[in-house]
Parts: structure tokens; sequence; C-alpha cells
């Protein structure tokens, strides 16, 4: 009977640890996996929008196909994820007016501490782009 108790120890006694840290590395992967295809609420960009008492809901705005517009408090401006220049806004707007499904509305996204020539100058390239339909995101 010592002897069964033995052998069953032996049993437990070879780890390898190669198999365990490629079977480690593998979960980790998976986890970060899952974590980096998550999507985000804006986009991959971030602004702390502005609070009003009677906001009116926009469902449209969460659709993957809208035209959003971001201005971050140092005065950058993102039209969906990518970074443009002010000028290149009224361009990048027309080209995606050519696909017939896009909604002609744009949803702009500006944080609440982004200085208001910077918008001004977006609202404006919106308008000359033949946007007449703007909407501000707001929490």
């Amino acid at each position: 009977m010592l002897h069964k108790y033995r052998a069953s120890t032996k049993l437990f006694s070879d780890f390898n640890t190669p198999q365990f840290a490629s079977v480690m590395a593998m979960v980790v992967f998976v986890i970060l996996l899952v974590f980096m295809t998550v999507p985000t609420g804006h986009h991959g960009v971030g602004a702390d929008l502005p609070h009003l008492s009677h906001a009116v809901p926009m469902p449209g705005a969460l659709r993957e196909d809208v035209m959003k517009v971001a201005i971050l408090r140092d005065g950058k401006v993102y039209f969906g994820s990518e970074q443009i220049r002010f000028g290149d806004l009224s361009a990048k707007i027309q080209d995606r007016l050519k696909d017939r499904e896009v909604e002609h509305k744009v949803y702009i996204v500006a944080d609440m501490r982004a200085r208001w020539g910077i918008v001004k100058v977006v609202l404006e390239q919106v308008r000359s782009a033949g946007i007449i339909r703007v909407a501000f995101l707001a929490n």
C-alpha cells in the first residue's frame, strides 16, 4: 500500500515548465485579443463631453457608417478615427457623401474645453461640404 502512494507522487513530480508557459502565453494572448477588439464609444478618440439637462437622444449617432467629427481640447480634429487637418475636412466629407447610403448629417463630438474658434472653423468646413444637418453630441 505504501508503494502505490509513492507511485502517485511520482506521477505528479514531473512538471513540464515549457508546456505550462506556452499554455499560459496562449491564455494571455486570447485575453488581450478580446480586449483589443472590443469597440470603443468614440472610435478611439476621447473627449470630455459637456453635460446638458435637456439632451435629446440620437440613436443614429451609434451607427458604424455615421460621419463623426471629434474636436479635442488640444485642437486636434478627427474624422471618424483618423486625425485630419482643418482644410481636409470638407474634402473628406464630400468623399463620404459619394456613398448614397451615408446619412447626410454630421455628428460633432466637441470637448467641453475646446476653443470656440476651432469649433467654428470645423462648422464652416462642414457647411462648405454641403451638409446642413449638424448635431452636437453631449452627455
